[in-house]
């Protein structure tokens, strides 16, 4: 402990130790005879072994090398500038991705997201992702493994207006959330307030918290909001609060979840076991995901007693922490490919950046030599060079958070991110980590490579090359498959005529309609729409092609896509009857199936006759239709299952329509016709070919996605193979003037440079081709529209080989020039 505050000491009065130091040095040389001061030695050797007994001499040192270094990097201006455009877009494009991925998390500000849970309900066989209001009450009253369980519904319909003078009425999407559920995700309010237990009460005013995109582009912004009325279905809400842009859901406005029968007028949901509600979880000190599982099957086993039509055999709620993935979901392999393919790129510019290093080291032989012989230490002359990458690394680092807030801000002006501009401990964690890391990568092999005196890089060139030119490969591969999938789904037929469908929803669960009245609007709804001009065929279902929901069964590990529908729906979706019969009227226990799920279940018999292997028992397969991929778009082999509706099915059900024309004719006429049934509805049309079409735009956007990094990694690969094809020619400026002093032609100069790299390339292009079918083959798998990838199409490898060979061509077009421009006497005198 002396020892520690001794050098403290020192370094706080450094200066007046050593102006003492110099002043005794001094007054001691002078009391010396003239004859004796000769043996005094070194004044400036011994203030340096005073120094070293004093400590912190790696300051000295850390200041000389960066000062140094500065000097270095600031004399060569070509280079530095070109390695920092390597490492700005090395890091800065992975931490763009990384920051909007931080922001998008659900857990990225929740409090304590090791115990929030997302409770979705399993039983043997059957699954489902959402509850309903009376199962919310009955484990918030009854499971002790929770503190606090939050509800929240998204997306609802409902029609904004009266919020200011002369402002139209306009259909906007409303959230009812139990009030918990602000606290729990840990929302802070851009204004105002949240949602609290107060507004809950039977007796409050109705409060009503806005999202800010609202706020700002319907009522301009004005901070005044707070505590002004709005109108929403008629009714009167008070502005409390201002719910900032990155809440999830994205919602207009924000209500209690108990005020969801104020606002939709007949609705039944507190107790209705039809509806749909997300269900999160708080568990308790000490409690883990595993053990709440276990009290909700005994807490779902008695409330089967009350409810057996509701509750399912056997039937739990799962927990899953939020913050975990899914291995087998759609999600987590995105995420996991996304991460891979921005990391691979950071791998690529510390490759073309070591290929950099290698060939600037050439030029600076001669400085290393002399350094050496002056007496510096290898170590002493790779912790230089070292230091130099590091300050590289460093400078780029800041360069590259600039950047990704550049990419952010444009981001945001898209209303593709709603991450923050301030890059917060994670983001600058992050960023000097990266950088430190690529410093690690690209700095150090080099270092001591050029510090060894050896003019040759050996396999760290190999290695940088094949790296470069392996990653380049990989993301032109995928590029290259991703257009031809793209291309294939424009044309792949899905097995109905989704181009003249239209479906409507009218919302009469959330209205309060019962089964009979339900039943009873559905059919006045359908018989007036048939009545409409150019209308072909109308059928009514329980789910709508291509929509959000999904129902179905779990079998031997595969999932098979339901949906319940009556005898017209074939003829409305335009869909063949291959071999059996259709439903009858009123017909129950029977079942048809597409000819995918037919061979899957029995491969080796006729289907017709057999009952499908799931609960509910006793489905007789009575038709086999062709494969129609009516769940999600883009599947080539979609198993799907068609059951007949029941009475119980009415309220949730939806109307097909098929029509003559363009569909998007039939919206406003639609929604007209159901709301002159019942003028307290907002339903919901969609379109089915705007669906197709989002999900082509999602295709299309993860390989705009996947382009551009595409586009990086290839300008990397050109920076770093005219690195190194510059190196090979600084190198071998002696060789190559006597080739051509010998006679040698232009081409065999330039075959003499592309020989130390043949082998990287073809080692590099084998690897990225190998790892662009791998990742191809995870996007097949989790992306529903890229299932049909074709990871064995000869064409896409071949365009990206012929591609990458113009690359290199490119690269070495500058080096090649200069190397068959070599004066063959200035060559020969060399050093």
């Amino acid at each position: 402990m002396r020892e520690l505050l001794r050098r403290i000491s020192y370094l706080w009065n450094r200066r007046r130790l050593e102006r003492e130091m110099a002043e005794e040095m001094a007054y001691h040389r002078e009391l010396m005879s003239p004859d004796r001061r000769t043996n005094f030695g070194d004044e400036l050797r011994l203030r340096e072994d005073a120094r070293e007994i004093w400590g912190w001499t790696w300051l000295d040192r850390l200041h000389q090398d960066l000062t140094y270094g500065a000097r270095v990097l600031r004399n060569a201006p070509g280079f530095t500038l070109t390695a920092m455009l390597v490492l700005v877009l090395g890091i800065g494009v992975p931490l763009s991705a990384f920051r909007v991925v931080l922001t998008d998390l659900q857990g990225g500000s929740v409090p304590d997201p090791d115990s929030l849970v997302r409770l979705t309900r399993r039983a043997p066989g059957a699954h489902a992702t959402n509850l309903t209001y009376p199962e919310l009450a009955f484990y918030a009253a009854n499971a002790k493994s929770f503190r606090n369980v939050i509800g929240v519904s998204g997306g609802n319909q409902a029609i904004f207006g009266e919020a200011a003078a002369g402002s139209a009425p306009e259909s906007i999407n409303v959230a009812f959330a139990t009030s918990d559920y602000f606290s729990e995700f840990g929302i802070v309010p851009a204004l105002g307030r949240v949602l609290t237990s107060d507004d809950e009460r039977p007796d409050a005013e109705p409060a009503a918290v806005i999202g800010e995109t609202f706020w700002q582009r319907r009522l301009g912004g004005d901070p005044a909001v707070i505590g002004r009325c709005i109108r929403v279905n008629g009714k009167l809400l008070r502005v409390v609060g201002v719910m900032p842009r990155s809440a999830k859901p994205r919602d207009e406005v924000w209500m209690p979840l108990v005020r969801q029968p104020y606002v939709v007028e007949g609705s039944a949901l507190l107790t209705d076991w039809n509806s749909a509600l997300e269900l999160y979880g708080r568990l308790r000190p000490g409690v883990s995901p595993e053990a709440s599982q276990q009290e909700t099957l005994a807490l779902a086993a008695s409330l089967r007693e009350q409810w057996p039509d509701h509750v399912w055999k056997g039937e739990y709620l799962e927990a899953r922490l939020i913050l975990e993935f899914d291995s087998n979901s759609e999600e987590f392999k995105m995420v996991l490919t996304s991460t891979a393919l921005v990391l691979l790129l950071l791998v690529a510019a510390c490759a073309n950046l070591g290929t950099l290093v290698l060939a600037r080291g050439v030029a600076r032989e001669r400085e290393i030599r002399v350094r050496m012989a002056l007496g510096a230490s290898r170590l002493r002359v790779v912790r230089q060079l070292f230091t130099e990458s590091l300050l590289l690394a460093v400078l780029s680092g800041l360069c590259a958070l600039v950047l990704s807030t550049v990419v952010l801000k444009v981001m945001q002006l898209q209303h593709i991110s709603t991450a923050s501009l301030v890059p917060d401990w994670r983001a600058i964690a992050a960023t000097f980590g990266a950088a430190i890391m690529a410093a690690l990568v690209f700095g150090l092999p080099a270092a001591f490579r050029l510090a060894s005196l050896v003019p040759r890089a050996g396999r760290a060139r190999t290695i940088y090359l094949g790296a470069q030119v392996g990653v380049s490969c990989l993301l032109l591969v995928v590029s290259s498959l991703l257009v031809n999938s793209r291309q294939q789904l424009a044309a792949r037929d899905p097995g109905f005529d989704y181009r003249h469908l239209v479906w409507i929803s009218p919302g009469l669960q959330a209205h309060g309609y019962g089964e009979p009245a339900a039943q009873a609007y559905l059919d006045q709804l359908r018989a007036r729409t048939a009545a409409l001009p150019d209308v072909k065929a109308t059928s009514q279902a329980c789910l709508g092609p291509w929509g959000d929901l999904h129902m179905g069964a779990d079998w031997m590990g595969r999932q098979y896509a339901g949906n319940c529908v009556d005898p017209q729906f074939l003829d409305t979706m335009g869909m063949r009857l291959v071999r059996g019969r259709n439903f009858w009227p009123n017909e129950n226990g029977v079942a048809l199936i597409n000819e995918a799920t037919a061979r899957a279940l029995w491969p080796d018999e006729d289907a017709l006759g057999n009952s499908l292997p799931w609960n509910p028992p006793g489905q007789t397969v009575i038709g086999v239709v062709q494969n129609a991929s009516t769940a999600y778009v883009g599947d080539p082999e979609p198993l799907e299952f068609y059951l007949p509706p029941s009475r119980t099915d009415a309220p949730g059900s939806v109307l097909l329509v098929r029509v003559s024309g363009s569909p998007r004719d039939f919206v406003r006429r639609l929604q007209e016709t159901a709301r002159g049934l019942d003028e307290r509805l907002q339903p919901t049309v969609q379109v089915v070919t705007d669906r197709y079409d989002r999900e082509v735009e999602r295709a299309t956007a993860a390989l705009e996605v996947i382009a551009i990094l595409g586009t990086v990694a290839i300008l990397l690969s050109v920076i770093g193979l005219a690195g190194l094809a510059g190196y090979t020619v600084a190198q071998r400026t002696r060789e190559i003037g006597l080739r051509i002093a010998l006679g040698a032609r232009p081409s065999h100069i330039v075959r003499a440079i592309l020989a130390p790299m043949r082998r990287p390339i073809v080692i590099g292009f084998v690897c990225g081709a190998l790892g662009g079918s791998a990742v191809a083959n995870v996007l097949r798998t989790g992306i529903p529209t890229m299932s049909g990838l074709n990871v064995f199409d000869p064409l896409p490898y071949v365009m990206a080989m012929a591609f990458f060979a113009a690359v290199v061509a490119l690269s070495i077009l500058a080096p090649g020039r200069r190397a068959t421009r070599i004066n063959p006497i200035q060559a020969l005198r060399h050093e």
